[in-house]
């Protein structure tokens, strides 16, 4: 008799989930905005202009056009994303680490949505210190840096470039 009160539960559970799926839900920040960037930029463009930043980096590029920048696109963006909010976690064995490379994934991730995933954001790796942060290309074509787990920009010259091994946008 309990398996049967238990399943009636489950079922009752299972239709009340069902229920608040089935409400409408708030929108997503990129649905209400999309960025004000419109100047376009080609692949090979993009690439030569990462190469003249990053001579000595492997560089992984996946669309065959972008968007420059609008600073205003990446400040209204990073104000309202919440991955600076995570807390940093150290590796450590006991428990999964949450650090500068999970950091950076996560905030190029929050890019990779219906509108903005097409703007000249990615990731870098630097070499020493190893650590891994976001960069976006502006519409003047200057480089920034975007310390993911500040919201920081800082100006290209602020880390050697021979110093960035990998580069993905």
């Amino acid at each position: 008799m309990g398996v049967i009160v238990e399943l009636a539960h489950a079922k009752k559970r299972i239709k009340e989930l069902e229920a608040q799926i089935a409400e409408p839900q708030p929108l997503e920040f990129y649905e209400t905005q999309q960025p004000v960037s419109t100047q376009q930029i080609t692949f090979n463009e993009l690439y030569h202009l990462l190469r003249s930043f990053f001579p000595n980096a492997g560089i992984n590029l996946g669309e065959n056009y972008r968007f420059l920048c609008h600073y205003d696109d990446i400040a209204v963006f990073l104000a309202q994303d919440q991955t600076n909010k995570m807390d940093y976690v150290s590796d450590s064995r006991e428990i999964s680490s949450y650090d500068c490379n999970v950091f950076a994934n996560r905030l190029l991730g929050q890019f990779s949505v219906p509108g903005w995933a097409d703007l000249t954001f990615g990731k870098v790796w630097l070499s020493v210190p190893a650590h891994a942060l976001n960069i976006a290309i502006t519409e003047d074509k200057n480089l920034w840096y975007v310390e993911p787990q500040t919201d920081e920009l800082k100006e290209f010259t602020t880390y050697e470039p021979a110093n960035i091994r990998f580069v993905e946008m």
